[in-house]
């Protein structure tokens, strides 16, 4: 089973669960307007220095200014439009540090390149949050190579060492301490969520960590032609079980079945408990159908040797492009594979039930 947090290599960018962390709590939109104006105000500075006598000298370096500047503002129309996706951020990130760097180096006074260099420090902060200690270290070697030419440039140019190694002081001090802060903060708060997200019987995700892990996989799987598959399963007999053998035995029911649905749930599953006796798996993409992964779930839990069965509704549908409309697509199958599952239960229970697409 798949563990929030714990992803492939591939996949340990940091955007998808920041993504899903700010959905969940309604600030995408905020933090669309605080990035968007933030590289707005960047962008326009970069303009205005073109009027400035301490700004780009000559036809080329003012075109440079020119394109740096229009560049940053369009790399950051997607946050404007709608919540961008994790390559769309990527190469937001990656243009807002060649235009750093190529806006600091056409500056005729060096020292006001050099001090443009601590912006590298504001990428480098995002990178930090939303994706990888990579990002940050690539952001960060492109703000020594600036701030080491133009410092070199500096001297040459005033002589003035105290002055260069003052500025330096400032841009490192920046460049260093406000993404890795940031980086580490990110980190400890994933850690954090992770560890509280977990039902302490089963060690399954509880209600509000399945749905976060679940719009995870979404998003990582955010692609057209994929499918999402829902299975709810809920226990027959299992107040029955509680009441003449005690909660001790409940308990350990309870943890037999959580161990049986990840050992026949794909790798990629989020299992999560989300009530008393009800469980809920997603999954993106599964080899099997619905129906053949949940019968076998059902199988696994029949012949354990607990007196409970399980009834069991499905439902599964292809994703679409945007992460907003698979995001309620999730919950749009959690509640029809709930209603599978009760006719399942209607019908006598330990059956497997799919709701029509």
């Amino acid at each position: 089973m798949l563990r929030w947090g714990a992803l492939p290599p591939r996949h340990a960018d940091q955007y998808d669960w920041i993504s899903v962390y700010l959905h969940d709590r309604d600030e995408q939109g905020i933090w669309r307007t605080l990035i968007f104006t933030a590289t707005l105000a960047l962008a326009s500075s970069t303009a205005l220095m073109i009027k400035s006598p301490q700004g780009p000298d000559g036809p080329v370096a003012v075109t440079i200014c020119v394109v740096a500047a229009a560049l940053a503002f369009a790399a950051a129309v997607p946050f404007l439009l709608h919540w961008p996706t994790r390559r769309q951020s990527l190469v937001f990130s990656f243009t807002s540090t060649a235009t750093i760097a190529a806006a600091a180096l056409s500056y005729s006074n060096d020292y006001v390149g050099l001090m443009g260099c601590a912006t590298f420090a504001v990428i480098g902060g995002f990178v930090a949050y939303f994706h990888t200690v990579h990002e940050v270290i690539a952001n960060g070697a492109v703000a020594v190579v600036c701030a080491l030419i133009l410092a070199v440039r500096m001297v040459m140019s005033t002589g003035d060492i105290y002055l260069m190694a003052a500025a330096l002081a400032i841009v490192a001090t920046l460049n260093v301490g406000l993404p890795f802060g940031v980086l580490s903060l990110a980190q400890t708060l994933r850690s954090d969520l992770r560890s509280s997200g977990r039902d302490p019987l089963t060690g399954l995700h509880n209600r509000r960590s399945f749905h976060q892990s679940a719009y995870e996989l979404i998003m990582r799987n955010d692609t057209e032609g994929s499918r999402l598959m829902v299975i709810v399963i809920d226990l027959d007999s299992f107040k029955k079980l509680n009441d003449t053998a005690g909660h001790a035995a409940g308990d350990a029911a309870l943890i037999r079945i959580s161990a049986a649905l990840a050992d026949h749930s794909g790798i990629s599953a989020i299992i999560g408990r989300s009530g008393g006796e009800e469980f809920v798996i997603a999954d993106v993409d599964h080899p099997d159908p619905p129906e053949m992964v949940a019968e076998r779930l059902r199988q696994a839990i029949a012949e354990l040797p607990v007196p409970v069965t399980a009834s069991i509704g499905t439902a599964c549908a292809p994703l679409k492009n945007g992460s907003q409309v698979n995001l309620r697509l999730l919950d749009e199958l959690v509640e029809a594979a709930d209603a599978a599952m009760y006719a399942a239960k209607r019908a006598g229970g330990n059956q497997v039930r799919h709701a029509a697409s």
